[in-house]
């Protein structure tokens, strides 16, 4: 596993020595994992986390109305660890990905809480690598600050085969675009790399429906009200395969295709439509007590189908507002120009 490793670079290392750490030998960490039809992946992600290097936290799972042995499974794995698997009760109703998580959220009650999906591997240093960038965290910013750590993963294919040993430089995303500013329009704190304070995920709960995904909701609070650290350093297999929900993009591919699709196809108008309503939704949570040019950029991107088309560009050069590439940024003008006043009001 050790070539996977990389050396933080200084300016996302935090001075220790600066630091007064919180965390205590009682801090509590729960896992939270949400589950669906998981039987292909599931016993070989337990495996991994009862493998971790630190063993003290708790898993807590929330199973979406499973009709396979995914059920099955995670009471096997309760029978060898007793004690430290809690499956909540059956849903009434599928939740989907974002209503399942959000139902972790709201059953969590650790200092520290790690995200989990089914299909993937942990590094053994993963939990306590985290919980380690965490503490140093809390310790330069005021105590109950929304915080939001998150790593790098390796790509790799159902059978674990490894497609890219960086996730972000295979999808040509900088992990260190974390500013509210560029979180609006993209989220880079992939939710099962990351790991949450109780102050966030208190805040965060429960997940809208305008959410994008839960980890783009959590990311957004936590730029909105306190802070996001990135370690530069893979602790997970991050498996694409054919049921991924929300895989990861490689980058590339024929240039005059990707271009006609990015600024012609209808993708870029839907997407930027649905921002636009989870922008509003992190006013309606966070507004009152974000900063004044935060709470701009957000009510630009927000309110930006209610005004003239040239107004809209106008605002959008001001707020700094930005897709990741240059491609995506000319598709970004050309729907943001192009779009009529009612669009955030369709379906």
């Amino acid at each position: 596993m050790a070539k996977w490793a990389t050396t933080p670079r200084p300016s996302e290392t935090i001075d220790a020595a600066a630091s007064r750490p919180r965390a205590s030998q009682t801090s509590s960490v729960e896992i939270a994992l949400a589950t669906y039809n998981s039987e292909t992946y599931l016993a070989e992600l337990l495996n991994s986390l009862f493998a971790q290097t630190s063993q003290q936290f708790m898993l807590i799972v929330s199973d979406d109305g499973s009709s396979d042995s995914t059920l099955d499974i995670l009471h096997s794995f309760g029978r060898r660890e007793p004690g430290r698997i809690r499956v909540l009760p059956p849903t009434v109703r599928r939740l989907g990905p974002i209503g399942n998580f959000s139902r972790l959220l709201d059953h969590a009650s650790a200092d520290y809480l790690l995200l989990c999906d089914h299909d993937d591997v942990w590094l053994p240093n993963k939990l306590a690598l985290s919980i380690e960038r965490m503490v140093a965290l809390e310790a330069v910013h005021p105590e109950h600050t929304s915080l939001l750590v998150h790593t790098d993963l390796v790509v790799v294919g159902p059978k674990l085969e490894v497609l890219s040993t960086s996730c972000f430089r295979y999808s040509n995303v900088d992990p260190r675009r974390s500013d509210l500013t560029s979180l609006l329009t993209a989220n880079i704190a992939t939710g099962c790399a990351s790991l949450i304070n109780r102050a966030l995920y208190q805040r965060a709960r429960p997940i809208p429906p305008q959410a994008m995904m839960h980890d783009h909701w959590l990311a957004l609070v936590a730029a909105a009200l306190g802070a996001i650290s990135f370690i530069d350093q893979p602790t997970i297999l991050y498996r694409q395969h054919g049921s991924n929900l929300i895989g990861v993009e490689k980058k590339g591919g024929p240039l005059i295709r990707r271009v006609a699709r990015t600024l012609f196809g209808d993708e870029q108008r839907r997407m930027m439509i649905r921002y636009s309503r989870q922008a509003a939704a992190l006013l309606r949570r966070c507004g009152g007590e974000m900063s004044a040019d935060a709470r701009r950029r957000t009510e630009t991107l927000a309110n930006l189908w209610t005004l003239s088309r040239w107004r809209r560009l106008v605002l959008l050069r001001q707020s700094g507002l930005r897709l990741q590439g240059f491609v995506r940024n000319v598709a970004l003008l050309i729907v943001v120009f192009r779009g009529r006043r009612t669009e955030s009001d369709e379906p």
